[in-house]
């Protein structure tokens, strides 16, 4: 996964925004096992938020969204 997917995933799956180098530094320990933590801005509000994140989510496929 390169840097600019990583960051798209991010905002999509987590609603966060992040830098470059977060994303860099996300990428470089994605074979870790245990969870990630991640600093970016609300996508929405645009504060600061710190999130744990399972490598997992982020290698898995994409989302299945419900169809009502």
């Amino acid at each position: 996964m390169i840097a600019t997917d990583l960051q798209q995933t991010l905002l999509n799956r987590f609603g966060v925004r992040v830098e470059p180098h977060m994303s860099a530094y996300v990428q470089r320990r994605l074979s870790d096992r245990g969870p990630l933590p991640v600093i970016g801005g609300d996508a929405r509000t645009g504060r600061p938020v710190r999130l744990m994140i399972d490598p997992a989510q982020l290698t898995a496929g994409p989302r299945e969204t419900a169809d009502t």
